[in-house]
């Protein structure tokens, strides 16, 4: 029996135990109560949608780094305001400014069709490569490959720049890949006159990541406002160059162009500023130092269980000396089960369990092993997870 109610089961519906990470398809982290008392004081009255977010997106830069920002509706969203930005980045659409009277609309409804004339090419990396690239092409772009699955070089990067045709650089930040240098990348970037976008959706763990990442040239970088951070599930944060976030701008709802259906409810950019807010106050290295205390202890819980090999794993950061996040790794030390089937033993039952079984999440180290974050787990959670690792594992002993 769990300690807490399960807000889903009046509707016949069964709550999933996290104990994965931040995961969208989970719906993303668990806000601060204020965090929804702001949604509900900002819904009691309306405003100017343009001008909360250029407010708001004042806050995020001063606040995280950047010249300027923009919340946006979820990082899938801010990558396709990104790249929109940047093609337009020497167009006509430049003169205009997202507080004044929208009349720029049949220049943003070239997206994503009708694209001649403009630059459409993306640079992205053959080792680095993720399903969110294909941002580049919802917006009208193509994606130019450089490099080898397994190495990807400078020289790559600069014989795949086609000039008047490549928009920009894309790069998928993997803290925990052996990648071509970021500023070197940047550098590149520049010297071609062109900018570099950098997809951090889910690097967004301590609050001087962002800096770190601007500070190696990035021109627009890419967060989720719903992981880390503890906003709603539906934000997201793009940071970077003020001229290229006007362009982006320009290009998201309230307007209509290709953002239009990615809609930000006043509600919801007044939860991710106060999401910022209590994530700007916390001490990070404090924070996952206790995370990892917790992660020791049922780790060792786990140990005790006849057929199961646990320890701990630490997620790699970009920012030097940070705390890092910690995971339990859990291998399976029976012939009659493998770790896969216990994954996906653990999410089918009751409760249903939600672990990873995901190497390329987290770090190669996880490869074969199921790894489960304690960051999420309710009262009774753990205790849950550990009785039904028990019985999943148990009988497999005795076969």
């Amino acid at each position: 029996m769990l300690d807490h109610p399960d807000p889903y089961e009046k509707y016949g519906l069964t709550r999933v135990i996290n104990a994965a990470t931040s995961l969208t398809m989970l719906g993303g982290s668990m806000p601060h109560p204020s965090v929804f008392q702001a949604m509900h004081e900002a819904s009691k009255a309306f405003i100017h949608i343009p001008t909360l977010q250029a407010w708001a997106g004042e806050r995020l830069s001063q606040a995280l780094g950047g010249e300027a920002g923009l919340p946006t509706a979820g990082a899938s969203n801010g990558l396709m305001l990104a790249c929109a930005a940047c093609i337009f980045r020497e167009s006509e659409l430049a003169q205009f400014d997202p507080l004044d009277e929208p009349k720029w609309t049949p220049i943003v409804q070239r997206l994503p069709l009708h694209t001649e004339g403009l630059p459409t090419q993306f640079i992205v990396m053959a080792d680095s490569r993720s399903t969110y690239d294909y941002a580049i092409e919802a917006t009208g772009g193509k994606r130019v490959e450089a490099g080898e699955k397994d190495s990807v070089e400078i020289s790559d990067l600069e014989s795949a720049f086609q000039e008047g045709e490549t928009a920009a650089y894309y790069y998928t930040l993997y803290p925990f890949k052996r990648q071509a240098p970021l500023e070197e990348v940047a550098k590149l970037a520049h010297e071609k006159g062109v900018p570099i976008i950098v997809d951090a959706a889910p690097c967004l763990t301590h609050k001087g990541v962002p800096k770190w990442i601007l500070e190696k040239g990035a021109d627009l970088v890419v967060f989720s406002g719903g992981k880390q951070l503890g906003g709603p599930n539906n934000t997201g944060i793009l940071l970077g160059k003020r001229e290229l976030v006007k362009l982006a701008h320009l290009n998201a709802y309230p307007f209509d162009g290709i953002g239009r259906a990615a809609k930000m409810s006043r509600e919801t950019i007044m939860g991710l500023i106060q999401a910022l807010e209590i994530f700007m106050e916390r001490d990070d290295n404090l924070y996952y130092s206790k995370l990892l205390e917790e992660t020791q202890r049922f780790s060792g819980e786990v140990n005790q269980i006849p057929g199961l090999r646990s320890g701990v794993l630490i997620e790699p950061s970009v920012l030097p000396g940070a705390t890092p996040p910690s995971y339990a790794w859990v291998e399976v030390e029976t012939p009659n089960l493998t770790a896969r089937e216990l994954y996906l033993r653990l999410l089918k039952g009751k409760p249903s369990i939600r672990a990873l079984f995901e190497p390329y999440f987290i770090t190669t180290q996880a490869a074969n092993r199921l790894t489960f974050k304690m960051e999420y787990l309710l009262p009774g959670d753990k205790e849950a997870v550990l009785r039904r690792l028990r019985e999943e594992v148990t009988p497999c002993q005795r076969a």
